[in-house]
């Protein structure tokens, strides 16, 4: 376990803005950090989880295994995400780190408690959990694309979505990785991110960081050719 940093935790503490103050005190006190390693286990599948998470940095896919043995994301949480079961039993998925990523949990027990006390906590965490199956939904529906510059195209729509800054999102993989889950090659991968540039999509604001510019929120919808909405 590390510190936290500063900034870590802003958007966690800007949802929090409507409970009271005891309440916000109570989970900024349980919080702990970690971090763990490209394809570690969170969370197996059909386990009962003792904690709830956030995502502070990184990505963690939604795994299940299908009959044949062959391993099917069925849905990415990234920055912002909070996830785990209060409600409703066991995982039905495998959560695992796609990357190197930061997270923070809160234990089990003392969250439920909270729930219990606050109804506007209850509130925000039930509305994401229905983000969480949302996730699950916008990743089959990407996926579904059948050329790689509309599930590139999907993929950008769900980062900006998620992220509610104006158009800008960070990659949370990086180029091999991203290519891995999309189901596509490295090389196809950048062609579809250079199509995306060529036709003033989206502009690359800082390669090292993997930062983009969504230009033409209107026409990177289309590029898609999914169901999929950018607000």
């Amino acid at each position: 376990m590390t510190s936290i940093a500063a900034g870590d935790l802003a958007h966690f503490r800007s949802m929090l803005d409507h409970v009271s103050t005891q309440t916000r005190e109570a989970l900024l006190s349980m919080v702990r950090e970690h971090e763990v390693a490209q394809g570690q286990v969170i969370a197996a599948e059909g386990s009962t989880v003792a904690e709830i998470g956030y995502v502070l940095e990184g990505a963690l896919g939604m795994i299940k295994m299908l009959p044949d043995d062959r391993q099917h994301i069925i849905g990415l949480l990234i920055p912002t995400d909070l996830f785990g079961r209060v409600y409703d039993g066991p995982l039905t998925y495998r959560i695992t780190a796609l990357s190197h990523s930061r997270l923070v949990t809160f234990p089990l027990a003392e969250f439920q408690a909270l729930l219990d006390q606050d109804p506007e906590l209850e509130r925000i965490f039930l509305v994401h959990l229905l983000d969480e199956m949302d996730a699950a939904r916008e990743w089959l529906m990407m996926m579904n694309g059948l050329k790689v510059v509309e599930r590139v195209a999907s993929f950008l729509i769900i980062l900006a979505r998620r992220a509610g800054n104006g158009g800008e999102v960070a990659l949370p993989l990086g180029r091999k990785d991203l290519a891995h889950y999309l189901g596509a090659r490295p090389e196809s991968l950048s062609r579809a991110f250079r199509t995306l540039e060529r036709m003033q999509v989206i502009e690359s604001l800082d390669a090292a960081a993997r930062r983009y510019r969504i230009c033409n929120p209107k026409r990177l919808v289309q590029a898609s050719g999914q169901d999929l909405v950018l607000d």
